[in-house]
């Protein structure tokens, strides 16, 4: 079964004139595969002088002519890596026996023929620009030269925009253990640690959770720097703890806020005011919603106090990739649909107190939206 909305596929591809479309990061070959990627390479791609990459092709209208180019060498047999990981819609699979030397180009040599066989050795080829190697590129246009290669990177992202049951699912996992890793992690603080310290805490706890952490901030009051240091988490100084975290390929992005002992007056009033901007936006967000709304009703909230020219608003999609779709902006003519999950971002820098920061995410349902990882999104006072 494809795992995805194989007829909006076919719209956007029949709205752009593309034949066929090619995938080749690992964000969209995991997304149209129905979550494989090989596992040696799903954190660190290159390898020795090029980079390991699969290509997913899917002719329009056509799910049976799908194709799958991979890699079988004797210690890294994707052949295997496919028995064990279980059933994979793509049966036309073909495999190259290359690795340590220039792979992406042999595999995008071996997808050429794949794609002449098909008789699309002239289509109008929808490739990912940013997430080719030229390498590659260089060698599909040398095989086909009659074709005529078009960015879609965009109608990828537009196809990953409404998240399946099975995709919420998984975020809700990540969102929920991640809030419980960053909560963990700022009640264990001790007067005198390090940010350093505590990411290195934070990395544990997720890990002991079954999360992979991506990156943190981890920023000590009064300064802005939120880069993990040697600077010390004091009696009466604030953190900001922001992190995203990996589950099966999807992302958590949250931010949260504590103090070592009672926190001072001013942050607390500025946190007030990040909890405002999340109940007027989170409040506003539902089906049919146009984007560019949202961001105006964020920004507005953020400046209705008299800290508003220290604050910042930022709204963005969240799924495989962070800041993907849907864009939040003033010129967007995106609209909201059920399925959507978006991350709100309410800050204020204040030189007395530091960087306050509340980060939630939401699911976009049909009466509104619904929160991912709510717990611990309160202020978090340790007992010293």
């Amino acid at each position: 079964m494809v795992p995805f909305d194989f007829e909006k596929l076919g719209r956007l591809m029949a709205e752009a004139g593309l034949d066929l479309i090619l995938a080749t990061s690992r964000h969209n070959v995991r997304y149209l595969t129905g979550g494989y990627y090989l596992p040696t390479f799903k954190r660190l791609e290159p390898i020795g002088l090029s980079q390991y990459m699969p290509v997913v092709g899917i002719p329009r209208n056509a799910a049976d002519r799908a194709f799958y180019v991979g890699v079988s060498v004797p210690d890294v047999d994707e052949v295997q890596a496919l028995e064990a990981y279980g059933p994979m819609w793509i049966e036309n699979r073909h495999w190259v026996h290359e690795l340590r030397g220039r792979v992406a180009g042999v595999v995008a040599e071996a997808a050429a023929g794949v794609i002449r066989k098909l008789g699309l050795a002239g289509a109008r080829v929808g490739i990912e620009r940013p997430f080719m190697p030229v390498e590659a590129f260089d060698v599909l246009r040398r095989e086909l030269p009659e074709a005529t290669f078009v960015e879609a990177t965009d109608i990828l992202a537009r196809l990953r925009a409404v998240k399946a049951p099975r995709e919420v699912d998984i975020l809700r996992q990540v969102h929920e253990r991640a809030a419980e890793a960053i909560h963990a992690t700022l009640k264990a603080g001790r007067p005198g640690e390090t940010s350093r310290q505590l990411e290195a805490r934070l990395e544990l706890e997720m890990t002991s959770r079954g999360l992979h952490r991506i990156f943190t901030f981890a920023g000590v009051g009064p300064g802005y720097n939120r880069f993990p240091s040697d600077r010390t988490w004091d009696l009466g100084r604030i953190i900001n703890v922001d992190t995203v975290a990996e589950l099966d390929g999807y992302l958590s992005d949250l931010s949260r806020m504590a103090s070592m002992g009672e926190p001072p007056a001013l942050a607390l009033e500025l946190f007030e005011a990040c909890l405002g901007v999340q109940e007027r936006v989170r409040g506003a967000i539902g089906p049919g919603v146009p984007c560019r709304d949202i961001h105006r009703l964020g920004w507005e909230s953020i400046r209705g106090n008299r800290w508003g020219e220290l604050g910042n608003f930022i709204a963005h999609g969240l799924g495989l990739v962070s800041n993907e779709l849907p864009v939040f902006n003033a010129e967007t003519d995106m609209v909201l649909e059920p399925g959507m999950v978006i991350s709100i971002e309410a800050e204020y820098r204040h030189p007395e107190v530091g960087h306050v920061k509340l980060e939630d995410t939401v699911l976009v349902t049909p009466g509104g939206c619904e929160g991912m990882g709510d717990f611990g999104r309160e202020w978090c006072t340790v007992s010293v």
